[in-house]
């Protein structure tokens, strides 16, 4: 199954990420793992920066980096006005959100 992913830019609305997800029994180790990375708290925001910097590759516009500035400043808004964790209860996938920003 190909994941898709939507994210509503003109609201910035985190909560609107899209992300099909597999079947509740995952058929291999991978397909586990992709669900768990799916599921990670900081995956929207992860999935809006990697848009976005593709977006400035295929275009003429420059985006600032001031512009990710407020994408970050928006989702941590967003996570402590609902309430919701920056983090997992898996360790090992949360540090690798961190490495794979960088």
């Amino acid at each position: 199954m190909q994941s898709v992913l939507k994210v509503d830019h003109s609201e910035q609305s985190f909560a609107e990420v899209e992300v099909p997800m597999p079947s509740p029994e995952p058929q291999t180790p991978m397909d586990a793992d992709k669900a768990s990375i799916y599921r990670h708290p900081l995956f929207p925001l992860l999935a809006l920066l990697f848009e976005k910097c593709e977006q400035s590759t295929l275009s003429s516009d420059c985006i600032t980096s001031a512009s990710f500035d407020v994408d970050i400043e928006n989702f941590v808004h967003c996570q402590e006005k609902e309430g919701k964790p920056f983090f997992s209860e898996d360790p090992e996938l949360d540090n690798l959100a961190p490495i794979t920003c960088f």
